[in-house]
């Protein structure tokens, strides 16, 4: 698996956006283009899947949301 930081290069070559890695969440945050939204990336498997287009902004955002969920119930 490719390094954490040479997947956020990829991204940045691909035009997104991306902020500074949290070492305190793990997640780094990653704004998608042509909309005015971002996304809060964990770091290794799916920071690469992403970069590798393996996994698309929607499936992450859904994982956050089931996250929020269980975090309520």
């Amino acid at each position: 698996m490719r390094k954490d930081m040479e997947a956020l290069d990829i991204l940045r070559a691909q035009g997104y956006a991306v902020g500074t890695p949290d070492v305190h969440t793990g997640r780094v945050r990653v704004w998608i283009r042509d909309r005015d939204e971002a996304v809060d990336v964990e770091m290794g498997r799916e920071l690469h899947e992403l970069a590798e287009s393996k996994l698309s902004f929607e499936d992450i955002q859904a994982r956050r949301e089931d996250e929020a969920v269980g975090r309520t119930e």
